[in-house]
C-alpha cells in the first residue's frame, strides 16, 4: 500500500516538472531562444551590442517549426528585423521611421579596426577580403597585406576570405581604434569548393569598381599544364580575353590592339625592361616565388602610370617567418630551386629563388662528340645558358614597421663558334674562325619601408635601381699559315654592339582611409633615366699579300638623360550600397634635352550593384608613355632596344572606354560581358629600315608618327563545382592603324585576330590526381602580299604601295594595301596531369606530363610567295611547330 503511494506521488511530481521543461524551451528570453537555434539549427546571430536580446519571449514553442518560421516566430513584434545570409543571421533594430534611421546612424561614433592578413608562416596575403557581417561593409589587404575598416562602435562579427584558404569567422567588440592581425589556414583541399565564392569576397570581378581587372594566385600559375616543363606567367595572361600572343609559342602580348612594349610589368614595385627568355619562349618570371599577380587592361587606376595597354603587377613572397623549406623541380629545358626561412624567427625571413636551363650542359658534349668524328676540318660549337634570381630578405620592427630588400637578376647568353681549316696544298692551311656572342638581361634591386602611422594612414617608401643591358659581338678572322708562319693574305673584322640603360628612383604611396566609404591613395615617384641605346665599334684589318696592311677602326655611342616625375591621387568612393566610384588623376612629367612634356591623365571608373549577383561597371581612362622599343621584328630579340621621347616626337597618348555587365548566375557560375574602345596617338614604326638591328643615330629621325583605333567585345565565364572547373573567354576585335607617311588610308594590324575563344578545365581525378585541358582558337594573323606583278610607269600615280626590283626597275610588285591578306585559324589542344605523391619522411613530389599541341595541328608562321610562269601568284603556308610532350618532377622539402 506504502509503495503504491509512493509511485503515486512521484507520478504527480514528474507531470507537474515535464511542463516546466517544457516552458523553459520555449519561453525565457529572446537571447536564450537564440543559443537553442544555434545549437539545434547550426546557424550565428550576429547582431550590435546595443540590441535588446534580453526581453522576455512570450511567443509559442519553436522546437517543430523550420529556421524560417522560427526565425519570423521569434522576432515578430520584438523591434528587432533580422536577415539570413548562409549560416548567418544578421539582427538589425527596427526603426520607426527612416529619417530616425539616418539620425542614430550618424550619431554612432565609429571606430578603425586595422592590421595585417597573414598566412600560418607570417607571410602576408594581398587581396584577401575582409567583410564586416554586421553591417554590410567590408575592404581587401593593399600590396602589402595591410587593412584599414572604420567601423560602428559595437559587437561585429567579420568574416576574412582568401581563394585557397579557409574563411575565418571572429566576433570582436569594437569600443576604440583596435589593431588585429589575423592568420589564415591554408585549405588542405581546395577543390572541396563547391561554388564561385563572391559574396564578401571584394576582388571578385562583381564587386571591384574597376573595369578589365584580374588577379591570379599560385593555384592559377600551377594548373596542371607547364609548358616544356615550366609554368609561366605571360603564357597564362595570353589566355585571357583581349590579349593577343602575337607569334606561337612566344612571350608576347598585345593587349587591346597595343604594342608588346606598351605592357607595364613591375616586379615588387620595379619596372622590368627585358621580360623573356629564350627569344620569348620563357617568361622572367619564376613562379616558386610569385605570390600574387594583379593584371589591369582597362579601368586603371590613377596609381599606374607609364605604359599605353596594360598593367602587370608581380609580388613575390616574403619567406617563411617560423620553418625552413623548399623545393626544387628537373624539368625538360630548365630546373629550379627555391628555399625560404626565418634568419630570426617571427621577425626575419628570407625567400630565395633560383632558375636555370641546361641546355648547354647538352649542347657541349653533342657538338664535342660532333666534332671528334667531323673529318672536314670544320669545328663547330653552341652554347646557350639563362638564368634568374630573386631575392627577398623581410624584417618586421613592429606591428607598425617593416622593411624588405627585393633583388631580381635575369641573363640570357649565347655564344656560337665555328672553325674551318682547308689545306690548301703544299703545306698552307687556309684558317677561318667565327665567332658570335648575344647576352641580354635584367638588374633589379628595391628596398621597401611600410610604416603606419596611424590606424587610418599606411604608407611605403621605396628606393630602387633598375639595369637593363642587351650586347653583340661578332668576330671574323682568316689568314693563311704554312709550317706555323703566317703567310699570304690576312682579313680580320670585328664588330662589337652594346646598349644600356640605367634607372635610379623612388616612390613614396600612401593609404588613407578617412571613413569605411573612402579610400584614398595618392603618392609620388621620381626616376632618372640613362638611355645607352647604342655603344658600337668596328675594327677592319686586312694585309694582302705584297701590299701593306690596311686598318678601320671606327666607334660612337648615344646617351640620353631624363628626368622622370609622377604624381597621383584616387578616392574609392562607397556612395552607398548599390553605386561606387574610382576617380583619380595621374600627372605626368617627362624632362629631356632642354625639352618639358607635361600631361594629365584623368581616370574614372563607376559601378552599379543592382543585387548582390548583378553589377554594372563603366570606366573611361587616359594614358601616357614615354619610353619606346625600336625594333624590327615581332620578336623579342637582343637587338630591341628602348629609347626616350625626344625633343622632335611627341608622347604617345591613348583613351580608352570600357563598360561591362557581370552575373552571378547561380551557386556556380559567375559570367562577365566587357566592352572596349580605345584610340592611340603618336605611335611609333621605322619608316624604311630593313634588318634586326635599327639604327639609334638619329633614330628619331627614322620613325614615322601614327595613330591607331582598338574596339572589341569580351565574354568571360567561369563555372566551378567541387572537383571541376571551366573557364571560356571570347574576344571579338577590330585593329586598325593609319601612318599617313607609309599609306594613306586606315589598315588593319598585323594582330588582327578578329575571334579569340579560349576554353580550359581543370578535374580534381583523386586528391593526388589533376587534369587540366585548354584548347585555343583565333583568326590567324594578317600579312601583306602583292595584288599582282606588272610593269611600271615611269611617272608615279595613284597610291598603289610599289616594291621594285630589277636591274631596269620597270617591273616589280604591286600591294594594294598593308596587311590585306589572312592566315589560316590557329587552334592547338594542351594537356596536362599532376600526379601527387607524399613520401614516408612527409615531402611531397609531384609529376607533371604535359603536351602542347596534342593533336599536332602545324599552325602557320608565314607564307611562301611564287609567281609562275602564268604570271600567277601562288601561296603555301608553312608550319613547323608540332606536339611538343615534356614531363617535370618537383619535389617540397
Amino acid at each position: 500500500m506504502k509503495r503504491n503511494l509512493y509511485l503515486f506521488l512521484l507520478f504527480l511530481l514528474l507531470s507537474s516538472a515535464f511542463p516546466l521543461a517544457v516552458s523553459a524551451q520555449v519561453k525565457g528570453t529572446i537571447r536564450q531562444q537564440m543559443e537553442w537555434l544555434h545549437k539545434t539549427k547550426n546557424v550565428d546571430f550576429v547582431y550590435d551590442a546595443t540590441l535588446d536580446v534580453n526581453q522576455q519571449y512570450k511567443g509559442p514553442s519553436l522546437k517543430k517549426k523550420n529556421l524560417k518560421e522560427a526565425l519570423y516566430t521569434l522576432f515578430n513584434n520584438s523591434g528587432i528585423t533580422y536577415e539570413l545570409k548562409g549560416n548567418y543571421v544578421l539582427l538589425h533594430k527596427k526603426p520607426s521611421t527612416g529619417t530616425q534611421k539616418v539620425i542614430n546612424k550618424e550619431v554612432k561614433s565609429r571606430h578603425t579596426l586595422s592590421g595585417y592578413v597573414r598566412e600560418a608562416n607570417g607571410d602576408v596575403l594581398l587581396n584577401a577580403t575582409i567583410y564586416d557581417l554586421t553591417t554590410g561593409q567590408g575592404t581587401i589587404t593593399n600590396s602589402y597585406g595591410y587593412y584599414s575598416l572604420t567601423l560602428p562602435d559595437g559587437n561585429h562579427q567579420l568574416r576574412i576570405s582568401y581563394l585557397g584558404f579557409e574563411d575565418k569567422s571572429k566576433s570582436i567588440e569594437l569600443h576604440d581604434n583596435q589593431s588585429l592581425n589575423i592568420e589564415l589556414k591554408e585549405s588542405q583541399q581546395a577543390e572541396e569548393l563547391a561554388e564561385v565564392t563572391v559574396n564578401g569576397d571584394r576582388n571578385s570581378p562583381l564587386l571591384t569598381t574597376q573595369t578589365g581587372k584580374r588577379s591570379l594566385g599560385q593555384a592559377d600559375l600551377h594548373k596542371g599544364f607547364a609548358l616544356l616543363s615550366s609554368a609561366d606567367v605571360v603564357k597564362t595572361l595570353q589566355q585571357t580575353s583581349g590579349v593577343a600572343e602575337g607569334i606561337e609559342l612566344t612571350s608576347g602580348m598585345y593587349v587591346h590592339g597595343g604594342n608588346n612594349d606598351e605592357n607595364l610589368f613591375l616586379i615588387d614595385g620595379t619596372p622590368l625592361y627585358q621580360i623573356n627568355h629564350t627569344l620569348g619562349l620563357f617568361s622572367a618570371f619564376n613562379t616558386d616565388v610569385v605570390k600574387n599577380i594583379d593584371f589591369y587592361k582597362s579601368g586603371f587606376p590613377a596609381r599606374y602610370g607609364g605604359r599605353l595597354s596594360s598593367v602587370v603587377d608581380v609580388r613575390t613572397n616574403d619567406g617563411d617567418m617560423y620553418h625552413a623549406h623548399g623545393s626544387y623541380r628537373i624539368g625538360l629545358l630548365d630546373g629550379s630551386l627555391q628555399f625560404e626561412g626565418p634568419i630570426t624567427k617571427g621577425k626575419t625571413s628570407y625567400n630565395i629563388g633560383l632558375r636555370r636551363s641546361w641546355l648547354d650542359l647538352l649542347s657541349k658534349p653533342i657538338f664535342a662528340i660532333v666534332n671528334h668524328n667531323n673529318t672536314d676540318g670544320e669545328n663547330l660549337s653552341l652554347d646557350y645558358v639563362f638564368h634568374d634570381l630573386n631575392a627577398k630578405i623581410t624584417h618586421i620592427f613592429s606591428d607598425r614597421s617593416k622593411m624588405y630588400l627585393s633583388v631580381y637578376s635575369g641573363s640570357d647568353d649565347l655564344n656560337t663558334k665555328d672553325k674551318f681549316n682547308s689545306d690548301l696544298g703544299d703545306g698552307t692551311i687556309d684558317k677561318d674562325v667565327t665567332k658570335g656572342k648575344l647576352s641580354w638581361g635584367n638588374f633589379n634591386i628595391a628596398l621597401n619601408w611600410n610604416y603606419r602611422f596611424s590606424p587610418k594612414l599606411f604608407a611605403n617608401f621605396t628606393g630602387l635601381y633598375s639595369y637593363n643591358r642587351s650586347k653583340y659581338s661578332y668576330l671574323d678572322d682568316e689568314n693563311e699559315e704554312k709550317d706555323g708562319k703566317e703567310v699570304g693574305d690576312r682579313m680580320h673584322y670585328e664588330y662589337s654592339y652594346d646598349s644600356k640603360i640605367h634607372d635610379i628612383g623612388y616612390r613614396m604611396e600612401f593609404d588613407y582611409r578617412p571613413t569605411s566609404q573612402h579610400l584614398v591613395r595618392f603618392g609620388a615617384d621620381y626616376t632618372y633615366h640613362h638611355f645607352l641605346p647604342q655603344t658600337q665599334n668596328l675594327v677592319y684589318y686586312s694585309n694582302v699579300e705584297n701590299t701593306e696592311s690596311d686598318t678601320l677602326h671606327t666607334g660612337g655611342h648615344n646617351s640620353h638623360v631624363a628626368h622622370e616625375v609622377n604624381l597621383y591621387a584616387e578616392d574609392e568612393f562607397s556612395i552607398n550600397d548599390q553605386w561606387s566610384l574610382n576617380g583619380g588623376l595621374h600627372l605626368n612629367t617627362f624632362f629631356i634635352n632642354g625639352k618639358n612634356f607635361c600631361n594629365f591623365d584623368p581616370r574614372v571608373a563607376v559601378k552599379y550593384q543592382v543585387s548582390p549577383s548583378l553589377s554594372f561597371k563603366m570606366s573611361y581612362t587616359m594614358m601616357s608613355q614615354f619610353v619606346h622599343k625600336i625594333s624590327n621584328s615581332y620578336l623579342d630579340l637582343p637587338t630591341d632596344y628602348w629609347v626616350p621621347t625626344t625633343d622632335k616626337l611627341k608622347p604617345m597618348r591613348s583613351y580608352q572606354f570600357a563598360a561591362g555587365i557581370y552575373s552571378k548566375l547561380g551557386q556556380h557560375w559567375l559570367v562577365s560581358l566587357e566592352a572596349y574602345y580605345k584610340h592611340s596617338n603618336h605611335l611609333l614604326q621605322h619608316n624604311s629600315w630593313v634588318g634586326l638591328e635599327p639604327p639609334a643615330d638619329k633614330w628619331d629621325e627614322l620613325v614615322i608618327d601614327g595613330k591607331g583605333k582598338f574596339y572589341g567585345f569580351e565574354l568571360d565565364g567561369e563555372y566551378k563545382t567541387k572537383n571541376l572547373t571551366i573557364n571560356g573567354s571570347y574576344t571579338l576585335s577590330w585593329n586598325k592603324r593609319l601612318y599617313q607617311d607609309f599609306y594613306p588610308e586606315w589598315y588593319y594590324d598585323k594582330f588582327d585576330n578578329r575571334h579569340k575563344l579560349n576554353l580550359s578545365l581543370q578535374y580534381q581525378i583523386t586528391p593526388k590526381i589533376n587534369f587540366y585541358a585548354a584548347w585555343t582558337y583565333h583568326t590567324g594573323n594578317r600579312l601583306t602580299l602583292p595584288s599582282h606583278y606588272t610593269q611600271l610607269p615611269t611617272l608615279p600615280g595613284g597610291k598603289a604601295w610599289v616594291y621594285n626590283y630589277g636591274q631596269d626597275n620597270t617591273w616589280g610588285f604591286v600591294y594594294d594595301t598593308p596587311n590585306n591578306a589572312v592566315l589560316p585559324a590557329y587552334h592547338r589542344l594542351d594537356l596536362g596531369c599532376d600526379f601527387h605523391h607524399t613520401t614516408k619522411h612527409g615531402h611531397e613530389r609531384i609529376w607533371n606530363f604535359s603536351i602542347y599541341n596534342a593533336y599536332c595541328h602545324l599552325n602557320p608562321l608565314y607564307v611562301d610567295v611564287k609567281l609562275n610562269y602564268k604570271q600567277e601568284f601562288t601561296a603555301k603556308t608553312k608550319g613547323f611547330i608540332p606536339i611538343l610532350p615534356s614531363v617535370s618532377y618537383t619535389i617540397k622539402f
